[in-house]
């Protein structure tokens, strides 16, 4: 079968594409290709492009809103905490006055501080598994990282196990080992510990 002369992975079809869209503007007539067609290849190039473009600068703004939502979220709910710890201990309040600011825990026997997810990472073609279960959250968020880097990346909240990691290797046929986490979710806002880091090698 014969190799597709398209690349792979999408960052190096951006490339591609730019390549292939200046270079036709020169190389074009030299192999038959009338003015109108070399335009119009050349807004097909642009058009990947853009498309591959727009799809990541998208992905990178949907993370940082959701990092900095749930940063957001643990401050101020921490805040809120504080607050109302003080006023149940305040002369005037009443039970009223809690029940009517919402304020009046129920019991669950659930300790969120405490609560740490548990997954597990298994290998299939193309992707990682990443299973988990909720145990009394309403979903997880999902990290990864390469093996020897110090950022987590935001992959997922998911409320339904499995989370399936679609990679693209920087390399094709050079493996790339990564590493996993996970926190449980309540109401929006990440609660207790990391889980255990899970780790696995992928491609090859």
């Amino acid at each position: 079968m014969t190799n597709d002369f398209i690349p792979r992975t999408e960052s190096e079809q951006v490339i591609w594409a730019n390549n292939f869209k200046t270079n036709l503007v020169t190389q074009g007539a030299a192999v038959g290709l009338t003015a109108a067609q070399i335009t119009a290849l050349g807004i097909s190039s642009t058009n990947i492009i853009t498309a591959v473009n727009n799809v990541e600068t998208k992905r990178t703004g949907l993370n940082e809103a959701v990092a900095q939502k749930d940063v957001v979220k643990k401050n101020e709910f921490k805040s809120i905490r504080e607050a109302v710890a003080k006023i149940k201990t305040n002369a005037g309040y009443t039970t009223a006055i809690g029940q009517s600011l919402g304020i009046i825990g129920t019991t669950t026997g659930f300790d969120s501080d405490n609560y740490k997810a548990v997954i597990t990472a298994s290998n299939y073609a193309g992707f990682v598994r990443i299973k988990f279960t909720k145990n009394g959250v309403d979903g997880i968020n999902i990290y990864n990282r390469q093996k020897g880097t110090s950022a987590w990346k935001f992959l997922a909240r998911d409320t339904k196990s499995p989370y399936d990691d679609h990679i693209v290797l920087e390399n094709e046929g050079k493996p790339e080992h990564w590493e996993y986490r996970a926190f449980g979710v309540i109401d929006d806002a990440e609660i207790g510990q990391p889980s255990d880091i899970v780790e696995i090698v992928f491609g090859g």
